[in-house]
């Protein structure tokens, strides 16, 4: 990119380049008042870009937070265009949830995000991340051990989520925001060193830039390479786990001969498996063992891996609050807390099927017993009800349908051999659905 050019011709050359913003996009801007979403949505007043505000208070900083949502206000009425503000109680999620505060206020504001987006019809979400801030997430990535994913640092574009200003250092931001005037709110804690990310951005780059003070450009063509490697990298991955990754029932068998031959074995077995918190030592270990006598075991807060004679075995550990209950063929009734399961079977021309959430209308030839009724987890998935076998996460389900955070949590799912049947109280699986061959009925009502 020219460095010549203003940053607003940057932008725009960049988001055209990238097919992020633009004049026909209609944008949902993250913006907590701070410098770099202020400058964000000045570039897309200038460019012409169609957008909106939207702004979390997470209530954790006192009248601090409260004059934060009054500024971003102001900012909406100065390029008069639409402002959304939501209140969190972001400390409480945290606790009920037993997550930090930073992964607690991520998990609302992009959830909040996305309903709105999707309520409000617009097409891209953004966020003001900048060229310092991926090079602080591949530093943060690094220390922490990562795969190639990681290296690529901050993706431009995540599904409906855009990073117009990727490509800006943080210099050039801040000279935007004195050469145009441009009023803002700094957070106090970004001067703050409790977090990992500010330690790098105070103490790391400072010492990095010493020994290249032309950083940022070094890093960020780095980046782009990174980028193109792991779009190649994650392609012949995919291929290797068909062979190496066996579904039997609920669990995940690696034959050992197998991986014995593959080649970049430790990588292609992080990649897999980093998503159950193993780590490349984990990892390391277990390949060693390979030739070792059966009964080794690999454990993390997800998972355990038990080393057999021909297999290394992943299964998924259970939640610690996990509760779920069978249900036979026989039973009329399940108790879950306070609320009931009542079942009952009746001939196909009898019953009198009504679009009743709480109830739900099955064939019961399709369906295997014992079935489970359990909460839904993340990775849920089904195939929706007359959405003609479109496959859908439940995660996603909820956001479309507008499924207010605090009833998600208590949400109960029946299941069939390991196929989701029902979402209790909204939708019913479009594969056990009563067809016109359809002889008996499982009727189940939810109270």
């Amino acid at each position: 990119m020219n460095k010549n050019k203003t940053l607003l011709q940057k932008f725009i050359e960049f988001n055209t380049d990238k097919r992020l913003a633009g004049e026909k996009k209609k944008c949902l801007l993250a913006v907590s008042g701070g410098t770099d979403s202020v400058v964000m949505c000045d570039l897309f007043h200038k460019a012409g870009f169609p957008f909106a505000i939207a702004h979390c208070n997470f209530n954790l900083r006192g009248e601090e937070s409260n004059a934060d949502a009054r500024f971003v206000k102001n900012v909406a009425n100065k390029y008069k265009v639409k402002v959304f503000v939501k209140s969190f109680e972001t400390a409480k999620y945290a606790e009920e949830n037993k997550i930090s505060i930073q992964l607690a206020a991520r998990e609302l504001r992009y959830e909040w995000f996305e309903e709105l987006r999707s309520s409000k019809d617009f097409h891209l979400i953004a966020t003001a991340h900048h060229l310092n801030d991926n090079i602080e997430t591949v530093i943060h990535n690094l220390t922490r051990g990562t795969g190639i994913r990681g290296l690529r640092g901050i993706p431009v574009r995540q599904e409906r989520i855009i990073r117009p200003m990727l490509f800006a250092p943080r210099n050039e931001i801040e000279d935007y925001l004195k050469e145009n005037k441009l009023q803002f709110r700094e957070d106090a804690s970004n001067a703050s060193d409790d977090y990992t990310r500010n330690k790098i951005r105070h103490s790391v780059i400072p010492v990095l830039k010493e020994i290249n003070p032309s950083l940022e450009d070094a890093i960020g063509e780095k980046i782009e390479i990174f980028t193109g490697l792991e779009e190649m990298y994650e392609k012949q991955t995919k291929q290797l786990s068909k062979q190496l990754f066996l579904p039997r029932k609920n669990d995940i068998y690696i034959p050992l001969l197998k991986l014995k031959k593959t080649s970049r074995a430790a990588s292609v077995l992080f990649e897999y498996l980093k998503e159950f918190d193993f780590t490349i030592e984990q990892i390391e270990d277990m390949l060693s063992v390979l030739d070792d006598t059966s009964g080794k075991r690999f454990v993390t807060g997800k998972a355990r891996i038990i080393k057999d004679r021909q297999f290394f075995i992943l299964t998924q550990l259970p939640e610690k609050d996990f509760t779920a209950k069978l249900i036979n063929e026989k039973d009329k009734e399940v108790e879950l807390g306070d609320n009931k399961l009542k079942l009952s079977t009746a001939r196909a021309k009898t019953a009198k099927i009504t679009p009743d959430k709480s109830m739900a209308w099955l064939d019961k030839s399709k369906l295997t017993f014992p079935l489970i009724i359990r909460k839904w987890k993340q990775g849920d998935y089904f195939y929706p009800f007359g959405m003609k076998m479109k496959k859908k996460k439940i995660k996603k389900f909820f956001i479309d349908q507008k499924v207010p955070l605090n009833e998600k949590e208590n949400i109960w799912i029946i299941e069939s051999a390991q196929k989701i049947v029902w979402v209790v109280g909204h939708r019913i699986d479009e594969r056990f659905k009563v067809a016109p061959d359809t002889k008996d009925v499982l009727k189940m009502v939810w109270k």
